[in-house]
């Protein structure tokens, strides 16, 4: 099996290469400016086992996704609960696609835009829940963060732009509370550090302590929040 990955060097990074398979089964592989394309090569064929372990795994999660039907009984993530569907006849004045009881509701004359409904709803809730983890998080750690744009990245959870400028997932909202934050701080972060040195990582868990856990749970869950 061939192995096509995306390659980032950077200035500042000194000697060592790393590996990451994202989300979207993206290989990325960051190593410092100047390294020969051959040590990069020899540097992922050792890692070719691993790789397709990684990559196999992946394979096999995805195709227990069935992609949504928005029928009753479907389950929705949100804040990392599952939640049930329900197809209504009529909804009344209280719109399209709503989240009450513990339950969404959508209207049975609305099933054809249940994604898009869903997506709307979604964007609404984690700008609502990110931008108050930013401003309690920013005040924790004394930064003053730019602009905060909720984007519709696949698998890129967060960013920080050189000017600080901060940017989220809006799918990051159907992951637990705890992983959010740690996605906002990781981002606060770099505003100091823009790299993932050992302060930076130290200024992580200062803040979020248990950040490993959090990272864990995206590496093996993030793939439920590509689903919709």
């Amino acid at each position: 099996m061939e192995l096509t990955y995306l390659l980032v060097r950077s200035k500042k990074r000194k000697k060592t290469i790393s590996l990451q398979v994202r989300t979207d089964g993206t290989i990325l592989v960051s190593a410092p400016y100047r390294t020969p394309v051959g040590e990069i090569d020899k540097f992922l064929n050792q890692k070719k086992r691993w790789l397709n372990r990684i990559i196999e795994e992946r394979e096999t999660r995805l195709k227990d996704i069935k992609p949504k039907e928005y029928l009753t009984g479907e389950l929705f993530l949100y804040l990392g609960i599952q939640y049930t569907l329900r197809i209504a006849d009529e909804m009344g004045e209280s719109g399209s696609l709503t989240f009450s009881e513990g339950q969404f509701v959508l209207s049975v004359n609305k099933v054809h835009q249940g994604r898009e409904l869903f997506i709307e709803w979604y964007k609404k809730r984690s700008r609502e829940y990110i931008e108050e983890s930013v401003k309690r998080y920013s005040q924790a750690l004394r930064l003053n963060p730019g602009g905060i744009r909720i984007s519709n990245a696949l698998c890129r959870w967060g960013s920080c732009s050189s000017d600080n400028n901060l940017s989220f997932s809006w799918r990051l909202i159907m992951a637990p509370c705890p992983v959010i934050d740690y996605v906002v701080v990781h981002e606060l972060a770099h505003m100091r550090e823009k790299n993932h040195s050992m302060r930076f990582w130290g200024l992580v868990a200062k803040t979020i302590p248990d950040y490993n856990k959090q990272r864990l749970w995206l590496k093996e869950n993030g793939y439920l929040l590509t689903a919709l």
